[in-house]
């Protein structure tokens, strides 16, 4: 059955993920419908398309929840496939995984609320649970738009050294929810949970350092100065580094490099504050 066969509602394409999701299931001519997170509205269901709902709320945002827990009680309900945008901020990894100087120590209402969705996805028997690197997608407040408006106003800034984290370019996590929805047909050994991140960990002042050197070729930033310190900026809501191993030998889908990914973000932000000035 391919991919033509199911009838894919994005839930959550008012959110970075969701917006990033339906342009590229649009691309490729590929049968979806966006809905808010919060909106209150039924699927309209297609008679010959097995429904799959991709529910990706903001990965910092816990008000997005409960939002997100109605869809996935009305997804059980319909007997449709639920695939799940999680955050590996929830995932506390094992000592052979990750070290513990690595473990994260932030915001613990958010890990929570992100686990109690994840068991009640888990509860569905085909689910595929995807868990996000730190999310990279210069809009909002994520990491990256803190260090750029804090540089315009405040020249110096000093960044935590010691944490690292792997970037996670929006864009190319929706193309690897597109590539898993493009085999969920294939095999019921699929159903799980995976991570996904940028490839390379990174410190705060390392990402701060290669996202300015993209920037400046944009934006005069020659005042920026960047120190390191001690608990100094780093990401608020933080995800550790993680193994990628398991998606790659269950979809063939390898990781990819961050820094590519933020010179192609860097280059479309200042295009469209360029189209939006012009207007």
């Amino acid at each position: 059955m391919a991919i033509s066969s199911f009838h894919t509602h994005v839930i959550g394409a008012d959110r970075p993920v969701g917006r990033y999701l339906t342009r590229l299931l649009a691309e490729q001519n590929l049968i979806y419908r966006g809905v808010a997170i919060d909106s209150t509205e039924r699927a309209m269901m297609q008679s010959s398309a097995r429904p799959v709902y991709v529910v990706t709320p903001s990965l910092t945002n816990v008000a997005d929840i409960g939002s997100a827990l109605t869809w996935v009680e009305r997804a059980r309900e319909e007997d449709a496939v639920i695939v799940l945008v999680s955050t590996l901020h929830c995932y506390r990894p094992s000592a052979t995984a990750v070290s513990e100087s690595e473990e994260p120590d932030n915001d613990t209402e958010l890990s929570e609320a992100y686990t109690v969705l994840e068991e009640a996805v888990a509860r569905n028997p085909q689910h595929i649970i995807i868990r996000a690197g730190q999310l990279m997608t210069l809009e909002g407040d994520d990491f990256a738009s803190r260090v750029l408006n804090h540089i315009r106003t405040e020249p110096v800034l000093a960044l935590d050294m010691q944490k690292q984290f792997e970037p996670t370019p929006v864009d190319d996590l929706a193309a690897v929810v597109v590539a898993v929805l493009r085999q969920i047909h294939l095999t019921d050994s699929l159903w799980g949970t995976y991570h996904f991140s940028g490839v390379e960990p990174v410190s705060s002042y390392g990402f701060a350092e290669a996202l300015l050197s993209e920037a400046r070729q944009f934006e005069d930033l020659s005042g920026a100065e960047l120190t390191t310190q001690e608990g100094g900026m780093m990401p608020d809501i933080w995800s550790p580094v993680s193994e990628h191993t398991r998606l790659f030998y269950t979809f063939g889908i390898k990781t990819k490099p961050w820094r590519q990914g933020l010179s192609r973000m860097v280059k479309h932000y200042y295009q469209t504050k360029s189209a939006v000035v012009e207007d």
